[in-house]
């Protein structure tokens, strides 16, 4: 990385950064490849490596409150049968379907479509499509078959 650009500059050139160069910076700053996230998530957790790297990171006391924190939080990892379905937290969900193409933001309270926030992808698939069936398989997080992902009952993706 060129450390005579600024920091602001830094972060702002990750915005123009193809796929390829973003992976290639992360091995660089992290020393291990890049996780498979969206385009978005990457750039903000490069942004945040970035400023750790050139402002320091968090002072022990503070990753030691942290730790006692997630210990005691109400946040508990699921249990590996559980039929929650939800990516990481930011992660834009985009489904073409009927010609128009529909983007679902996951939040802290659920998922967030046009603007309203809503408990459950089945919720919002069955707004979309007038039909009930699974959200997580409409948005192509869950398949019928544990093998491979398809397009579940409601059909392939219309281009």
């Amino acid at each position: 990385m060129n450390d005579n650009k600024s920091l602001a500059a830094r972060v702002v050139a990750l915005q123009s950064m193809k796929t390829d160069e973003l992976r290639k910076l992360w091995k660089e700053l992290n020393d291990k490849p890049a996780p498979e996230l969206d385009l978005r998530i990457l750039r903000q957790r490069l942004s945040m490596r970035i400023q750790e790297l050139a402002l320091g990171g968090l002072s022990e006391k503070s990753q030691d409150r942290l730790k006692l924190a997630s210990k005691h939080s109400e946040h508990k990892p699921k249990a590996k049968n559980s039929r929650l379905v939800k990516p990481p937290l930011g992660t834009v969900i985009t489904k073409d379907y009927n010609g128009e193409t529909h983007e679902v933001i996951v939040t802290p309270q659920g998922f967030e479509y046009r603007g309203e926030i809503y408990k459950s992808l089945t919720r919002i698939a069955n707004m979309i499509t007038g039909t009930s069936g699974s959200g997580p398989m409409f948005f192509g997080l869950k398949s019928k078959s544990k093998e491979e992902p398809t397009g579940g009952q409601y059909g392939k993706d219309e281009e």
